[in-house]
């Protein structure tokens, strides 16, 4: 079933979309399994590292923990410059106190995130690398960093005019983007949990 099929259906409830989007999941993940990401899996799934986190029960939800404290304390950072550029709140500080406040810490936890994601390839490398929502939170990922990277440094480079009052529109749809973007990737992190490999 091709992408022409996911909009093509006009019954109208809705389950002919979900249902092609789940057809088209199926159909990557086959495509995945047809990659050498298999073989690939399959040589990290015998390394020692990778045994050593599968035999110890509390690697896996170590890192995990590790992994979802790291996504947390990254959103939570970009999500309080984000509201501060809304003027939601942290009002009190300057936009520039706001950035140096936030942005090493957006920074160290993607550092964190990027550690515990490679151990938790390395410790479930078939469950991962053959699964079509791990690829689609990967894209997101990239997307992501670039679109934080271009947002801070938008922020940083405008913060004293932010603070004088002039116009910053574009900021705000930035930041309302970025932080959809940021909960997509959690959702596509927790969706890897459920998608059939």
């Amino acid at each position: 079933m091709g992408v022409a099929t996911l909009g093509s259906h006009t019954s109208g409830k809705g389950t002919d979309a979900l249902m092609s989007i789940s057809d088209l999941l199926f159909e990557f993940t086959d495509w995945l399994r047809g990659t050498s990401l298999t073989e690939l899996s399959l040589a990290i799934n015998d390394l020692s590292l990778s045994l050593w986190i599968q035999t110890h029960f509390w690697a896996i939800p170590t890192i995990q923990t590790v992994h979802i404290l790291s996504i947390g304390a990254l959103f939570g950072s970009a999500m309080m410059i984000s509201l501060r550029v809304l003027g939601v709140t942290g009002m009190s500080r300057t936009m520039a106190q706001t950035t140096h406040r936030y942005i090493p810490w957006i920074w160290w936890a993607l550092v964190l995130l990027a550690i515990s994601g490679l151990l938790l390839i390395i410790g479930e490398p078939v469950r991962e690398l053959i699964n079509p929502i791990f690829w689609i939170k990967m894209a997101l990922i990239i997307v992501a960093v670039i679109a934080t990277l271009a947002f801070n440094g938008a922020v940083k480079r405008r913060a004293a005019k932010w603070d004088a009052g002039a116009s910053t529109g574009g900021l705000r749809l930035a930041a309302i983007l970025l932080l959809i973007l940021w909960c997509a990737v959690m959702f596509g992190g927790r969706w890897i949990a459920y998608a059939p490999v």
